[in-house]
């Protein structure tokens, strides 16, 4: 059986409702397939925090895999259900940000002054990502964090994009679009006819565009509303108090508890809909932590470091422009061995991101 009737035969035995292609691309975005989702649903009590910044990004996992259907997930960090205690390892306070009143985006007292939304405007997070896609010799199609057992034989580039529009009144109505997908930009190891036709049985490229509704914050299944009025208004606006307020939650996370928070603060920043004392919050968070390196300054963007290892051990980098406590653009680099497909420096992940304050429709 060749490699084009093994697609056909893997194509025709799955069947996918619309639905469950767009539940896919959203658990499936940065890598949070459903092992992971699941397993953060049982670690909270509170609303899950996660998947908002993935929001921020695309949907980086493209219609193709999704058809596929042969990723196999990461096996699950410990199962276990986080209950808030307080910390074995008390800190000390950092500086506190006040929280501005909700008409606080003509005062002073807000940070970043500009970026927040008035009556009849709205935020729109623009995002492009490109990903790396790893093809097998046995129709497996996948992308890092995910893995299978047969090596990779071939990789290539592929772009996606995603639109988030926010309204100014966070009670209203909020719309992503997703797509297009699969825009195929490059291709890594041996590139010829037949390779590139491989490519497009087996991740077309997918023009359309996918747009998904929501009031009062985004909407994920029965998951909290994300990013609504009163989302963040538990999460403490002093940095080492918002460590704390994490650290807590993933109180009983075992040797994962570090990298979750962490996780967290990033997912955060990557949304861009944060209000701005939040973004305050969480950028001072990220560098009163210990665990983000400067790794480069251009004007008014810096970009940090920061390394995982007992969650999919990686690099991630993430720019932020200091005058606006937006992020302009984020990297995921996982330690793996894809015997050399892929130069060294090109990351799995690169999502570049636009946010701009614009009139509502």
């Amino acid at each position: 059986m060749d490699v084009f009737e093994r697609v056909r035969e893997v194509n025709a035995g799955t069947s996918l409702t619309e639905d469950r292609i767009i539940g896919s691309r959203i658990r499936l975005l940065q890598g949070i397939d459903d092992s992971r989702l699941a397993e953060r649903k049982r670690l909270t009590k509170r609303p899950m925090f996660l998947i908002a910044g993935a929001v921020a990004g695309v949907a980086a996992v493209t219609a193709g895999v999704v058809v596929v259907g042969q990723l196999t997930a990461p096996a699950p960090t410990p199962q276990v259900e986080a209950i808030p205690v307080p910390t074995a390892d008390p800190r000390e306070p950092g500086q506190t940000i006040p929280k501005p009143s909700p008409t606080s985006g003509t005062t002073i007292t807000e940070p970043f002054p500009g970026t927040t939304p008035q009556a009849g405007q709205m935020l729109r997070i623009t995002g492009t990502a490109e990903r790396i896609v790893y093809r097998t010799g046995y129709a497996d199609v996948y992308s890092y964090p995910a893995s299978v057992s047969n090596p990779p034989i071939s990789a290539a580039l592929m772009r996606s994009y995603s639109t988030t529009d926010v309204p100014g009144d966070r009670a209203g109505e909020w719309v992503s679009r997703y797509g297009p997908q699969s825009e195929r930009l490059q291709i890594f190891g041996q590139d010829n006819e037949v390779v590139r036709m491989t490519w497009d049985t087996m991740v077309p490229y997918s023009p359309g565009v996918t747009e998904l509704r929501s009031t009062g914050g985004l909407e994920y299944g029965d998951l909290p509303s994300i990013g609504g009025p009163t989302y963040y208004d538990q999460q403490p606006r002093d940095p080492q108090a918002l460590l704390d307020y994490w650290y807590d939650f993933f109180s009983e996370a075992g040797d994962s508890r570090e990298d979750s928070v962490m996780m967290e603060i990033l997912s955060v920043l990557h949304s861009n809909y944060a209000p701005a004392d939040m973004r305050v919050a969480y950028i001072e968070a990220l560098k009163v932590s210990g665990r983000a390196a400067i790794d480069s300054t251009s004007g008014s963007i810096v970009t940090y470091a920061v390394d995982f290892d007992q969650i999919d051990a990686r690099r991630e980098t993430i720019s932020i422009d200091m005058n606006t406590g937006w992020v302009t653009e984020y990297t995921q680099k996982y330690v793996k061995d894809d015997g050399g497909l892929v130069p060294a420096g090109v990351p799995d992940i690169r999502v570049r991101i636009e946010t701009t304050i614009m009139d509502a429709p």
